[in-house]
């Protein structure tokens, strides 16, 4: 598993750049966030943050 099988648009899968290049993120609810990394198959680092 990784970035590719979370691909579900109401989730809105997609990397992010600059400090956390190497995060991904998933739509909560307004500005907020599930982030996390990958290593391997599984999800890493996990935060809910407002990072916008």
């Amino acid at each position: 598993m990784g970035p590719q099988d979370m691909k579900v648009p109401c989730w809105r899968l997609h990397a992010l750049s600059g400090d956390l290049r190497d995060h991904w993120a998933v739509w909560v609810n307004g500005n907020w966030r599930l982030t996390f990394t990958f290593e391997g198959e599984n999800a890493i680092l996990l935060d809910y943050q407002d990072y916008h």
